[in-house]
């Protein structure tokens, strides 16, 4: 007889449970079910999808007392809703019969033949996460029994904000033939679309890269466009029109439906077929642009509020990407260059550059302000920039190649260890969801190494330090920016792209980064 294998289809027993009061953010530390946290299950897991689809009937011009269908009603759906079970461990004081009002997190490694204690590695499948879990009651069930011993169980109702899985994620070189210089940005072009506007997308389809110039010489190249409108099963370029080929492109982004690149004391725009994804002719703007104070970063917050950060502490502001930007801070914070510009959707805008200099807004960029601290005398310049809440913001350094976070807007910052800082760069930080994060840092060498995150930055995994998340990673020598999709929290975890170059030094690479499902 064979010898029987493993099982095919997963268990109940291969998962385990991590809790992380407060939720995901990095001094939140994780606790494993059953020794530094009490022994508990999850049950009775509840994803709503939609909260209902109903027709909408119309008179039928065909014939009398009758309908037909005009369309689809749909509602939004409800929160997703859970049971966590917990049993009351002796000598201690059941965290469930406290207050439960604070919000946490819950994570579960899927797997066999691991360490499930291990966190980052202990799993070999995937790693459910429930994310902003908050008790809405909780049944303590019978305290007592006249002849029975049962445990003590009690049952928390939970709501959650999402619940979504983590796989591993292969990377892979995309469009060898078509990138022959360094990648300078990358970013995800598309939105989820069911087929009904257009073709269908799930968010990761249309990708776009740019690349360096040729520089100087003869013949010289402009900076290339690198595309794909089907998720990189082929490629195309296109050159960018009107750049000079001495010019290096600065960053990448979309801005409504059109395709933004930037430029030394200017912006070019392309509008974006809607249909197949291939932009038109670029259009260049410099129209309010001083050239002291030349740009070097884009933060879109909507098609009209794109801010720009740039030299000699400038920031400017584009209402119209037709019509130029605006300077609304000319130097009056800091004089110092500003490299990176990111904001958390609303109200709160971050700049940091040289001399760890962080400048910002909270009023959309109305006024600007430094910050109480800078994140060390070591940092130097500041290359990187995540704001993931008003108060929350991630940094990362050039040549002391550290990575920073606060947790209060600015007034502390504390540095995260991990293997090689100290040295080299951190070039980019992107946060997919609010547990799923990235940073790229090389060292010296220079190697280029990807770090990953799935609870919000409490703990992390590197590329080469056998991880179960990030698999086939090829030698690099750097990586300048990563790039997540703009669909659902599933879609964003599972999906990255990055841009940089190569290990011999002088081709572009892009990696794309997915985890497979059937």
């Amino acid at each position: 007889m064979p010898r029987p294998t493993k099982d095919e289809v997963t268990t109940q027993q291969n998962r385990r449970i991590f809790y992380q009061g407060g939720g995901p953010a990095p001094s939140n530390g994780v606790q494993y079910a059953g020794q530094d946290a009490q022994y508990m299950i999850l049950t009775g897991v509840t994803r709503p999808l939609l909260g209902g689809i109903e027709p909408i009937r119309v008179p039928n011009p065909g014939g009398y007392k009758s309908y037909k269908v005009a369309g689809r009603k749909v509602t939004a759906p409800d929160f997703p809703t859970a049971t966590l079970s917990i049993l009351e461990k002796r000598n201690t004081l059941p965290f469930q019969l406290g207050d439960l009002s604070c919000a946490f997190n819950l994570y579960l490694p899927v797997g066999a033949c691991e360490d499930p204690s291990d966190f980052l590695n202990g799993w070999s499948d995937q790693v459910e996460i429930v994310s902003y879990a908050e008790a809405t009651e909780v049944d303590e069930g019978d305290r007592m029994a006249w002849e029975d011993d049962d445990q003590v169980q009690d049952d928390v109702s939970l709501t959650l904000e999402t619940k979504y899985s983590l796989g591993k994620l292969g990377f892979g070189a995309e469009a060898e033939s078509e990138i022959s210089r360094e990648v300078v940005d990358v970013v995800y072009g598309s939105r989820l679309q069911c087929g009904d506007c257009g073709p269908a997308d799930d968010g990761t389809k249309r990708i776009y890269a740019v690349t360096k110039s040729s520089g100087a010489g003869s013949p010289g190249f402009p900076a290339e466009v690198v595309y794909t409108v089907d998720g990189g099963g082929a490629w195309a370029q296109t050159n960018i029109d009107s750049f000079g080929a001495t010019e290096d492109p600065l960053a990448i982004d979309i801005v409504g439906d059109k395709l933004m690149v930037l430029g030394l004391d200017a912006y070019y725009w392309a509008t974006v077929n809607v249909n197949t994804g291939v932009p038109g002719t670029f259009t260049k703007v410099s129209t309010g642009f001083l050239a002291a104070n030349s740009p070097n970063d884009i933060y879109i917050l909507s098609s009209r509020e794109i801010f720009f950060c740039g030299d000699g502490g400038y920031v400017y502001k584009a209402t119209d990407i037709m019509a130029g930007v605006t300077a609304i801070n000319s130097g009056d914070t800091t004089t110092n260059d500003l490299y990176r510009i990111h904001g958390d959707g609303g109200e709160t805008i971050v700049s940091v550059g040289g001399n760890s200099d962080v400048i910002v807004s909270q009023n959309r960029g109305a006024t600007w302000a430094v910050t109480v601290t800078e994140p060390s005398a070591i940092a130097l310049n500041i290359l990187a920039l995540w704001v993931k809440t008003s108060k929350l913001w991630f940094v990362g350094t050039g040549a002391s190649g550290r990575v920073f976070y606060t947790e209060n807007g600015g007034e502390t910052w504390t540095a995260l260890a991990f293997t090689g800082t100290g040295a080299g760069a951190v070039r980019d930080i992107v946060f997919a969801t609010d547990e799923v994060g990235y940073f790229v840092h090389d060292d010296n060498t220079p190697t280029g190494r990807l770090w990953a995150t799935w609870n919000g930055g409490a703990s992390w995994t590197r590329n080469d330090g056998g991880s179960q998340r990030l698999l086939n990673w090829p030698v690099i020598d750097r990586i300048n920016r990563i790039a997540v999709p703009h669909a659902g929290a599933q879609t964003n975890a599972n999906n990255v792209v990055l841009g940089g170059l190569a290990g011999n030094g002088t081709d572009g690479v892009l990696l794309l980064g997915v985890a497979s499902s059937l």
